[in-house]
């Protein structure tokens, strides 16, 4: 039986949809007394309500300014395609990379699990044959491979793209920081919240050695009459899953892909090189403000800096096989960093 790779439907989380919320929100929080003094100035009788009119004043300016029309970007046919070859190789890499769960061992965890479900509904005896059988799959795969440890058993990928610039991002975050200073927490939050540009994968895992040991004192409780204590016995095993989180940002093996585009172009391409460096080094900054860098400050600007001394030397000489070859092991080795930087959670 071989594992199954879930990917959802890849979720464009455009900044504009998430500010008109905010705005209408935030308009909602404003109007009160203050709505009452700026309809009939007039009717303000001393500096602490001019006070209050005047920052109502500045609040309904602010919520024109955090309106992000002016940033919306269509998303280009280009930039799908981008998107979905590096979202697919990333993922194609990570279940190329997990060791292939035997078909024996798999045979024998469903056998455990209808066991478990035969307790509950009462019917022992359907379940002592499942334990038997259960055992002997899991005495197969064993003397195939007498050490098998932890087993991929299911893994799911899933794809928040952000669609949006850096100076998008950049103004969302500052407008969230008005916000909490006027303790307006909760539409800053919401403000905050589309800001993911990554894929998600999950994995779990099980300790295949615990499941022979399992299923034999499941049976022997089961045929003492301990029905409680079998199933106790194999949901402990069932609980002893892990579950490994991966996060891979999304502009860094964009980035990495348009270098990878313009390193393979003709040295007369100049123009459309050039396009692809600085868009990769836009994806670089979105990386950077999104957060994704922060463990990784200097290898994020060390790339930043190498890819515009490559733009440079297009603009002269243009020689830049060598650069390039080193500038896609920088990416290489980042990425390795951020793959390495696994989750681990118990299921």
């Amino acid at each position: 039986m071989k594992t199954k790779l879930s990917l959802s439907i890849i979720t464009t989380a455009l900044l504009f949809t998430s500010t008109a919320v905010f705005a209408s929100t935030y308009k909602d929080s404003v109007i009160s007394k203050e709505t009452q003094a700026l309809n009939n100035p007039s009717s303000v009788k001393s500096r602490a309500a001019e006070a209050k009119v005047e920052e109502a004043m500045s609040k309904e300016a602010f919520l024109a300014k955090v309106k992000s029309g002016a940033f919306k970007k269509e998303v280009s046919k280009e930039e799908t395609r981008r998107l979905s070859k590096v979202v697919n190789d990333v993922v194609q890499r990570h279940k190329k990379g997990l060791k292939k769960a035997p078909r024996e061992f798999m045979s024998g965890l469903d056998d455990t699990i209808r066991a478990l479900q035969s307790i509950k509904t009462g019917d022992t005896k359907k379940a002592q044959q499942l334990l038997k059988d259960a055992d002997k799959q899991f005495t197969t795969a064993f003397k195939k491979d007498p050490k098998l440890g932890l087993i991929p058993v299911l893994d799911n990928a899933q794809i928040i793209s952000f669609n949006g610039s850096p100076a998008l991002i950049k103004h969302i975050k500052d407008s969230a920081v008005e916000l909490l200073q006027d303790n307006d927490t909760q539409v800053a939050i919401d403000m905050l919240v589309p800001l993911q540009d990554e894929i998600i994968i999950k994995t779990q895992y099980v300790p295949a050695y615990l499941y022979p040991k399992a299923v034999k004192e499941a049976a022997k409780e089961l045929k003492n009459g301990k029905k409680d204590a079998a199933f106790s016995t194999i949901v402990t095993a069932l609980d002893a899953a892990q579950l490994d989180t991966l996060i891979i940002p999304i502009p860094l093996i964009t980035a990495q892909d348009m270098v990878l585009e313009a390193s393979k172009l003709e040295k007369s391409h100049k123009k459309e090189a050039l396009a692809l460096l600085n868009n990769a080094q836009k994806e670089l900054q979105k990386a950077v403000l999104l957060g994704y860098a922060h463990e990784y400050q200097q290898a994020y600007k060390t790339l930043d800096k190498k890819i515009e001394a490559i733009k440079t030397e297009i603009k002269g000489k243009n020689i830049v096989v060598k650069l390039y070859d080193d500038l896609l092991n920088d990416f290489h080795h980042l990425g390795t960093k951020h793959t390495a930087d696994v989750k681990h959670n118990k299921k």
